[in-house]
């Protein structure tokens, strides 16, 4: 047995001697994705103001949650700001890796490419392909992944914005 076979364990040390080996992240890199909130919070803000309502004058018609949604991101975004401006932030996460940039461009790429495929074709097609491809990229794999929870979802979302909210999908 050598000393490179017994275990450390951490729970001996003081607690401001326990190795952390995290380093807090940049405060630019934070201000960053703060930033980036604020900007996609404003810009579904005034995108919103493109939804063609049935009956003008609702109160919760249907630009009402995605208002909400603008509004929210831009709250959070500031709040991200602010945190990252006045405290420095320790992520538990590991650093982001190969694979992982590429399911984030993926993603990414698909979520703009659905966005102008949606202009084109029918709400349920176009949502059942991003659902699956979503679920392919993020690991998903087998006909209930790739085929069933598409389908249930977009038939929810239909139901939901196109039928009860009456939303023109």
């Amino acid at each position: 047995m050598t000393t490179q076979d017994i275990g450390v364990s951490t729970d001996d040390l003081p607690a401001n001697a326990q190795p952390s080996g995290r380093r807090p992240n940049s405060r630019v890199y934070e201000v960053g994705i703060g930033l980036a909130v604020v900007l996609l919070g404003a810009a579904v803000y005034v995108m919103t103001n493109r939804i063609d309502v049935a009956r003008e004058g609702q109160s919760f018609g249907p630009r009402w949650w995605p208002t909400a949604l603008a509004v929210s991101m831009v709250v959070i975004g500031m709040i991200l700001i602010v945190q990252a401006v006045i405290s420095r932030i320790v992520s538990d996460e590991p650093p982001i890796t190969k694979s992982g940039t590429f399911a984030l461009a993926a993603t990414l790429a698909l979520i703009a490419v659905y966005g102008i495929a949606w202009q084109y074709f029918d709400f349920r097609v176009v949502t059942v392909v991003l659902l699956a491809g979503l679920t392919a990229i993020s690991g998903g794999r087998g006909i209930k992944a790739l085929a069933v929870f598409p389908v249930i979802t977009t038939v929810i979302l239909w139901a939901i914005f196109g039928l009860l909210l009456q939303v023109p999908l």
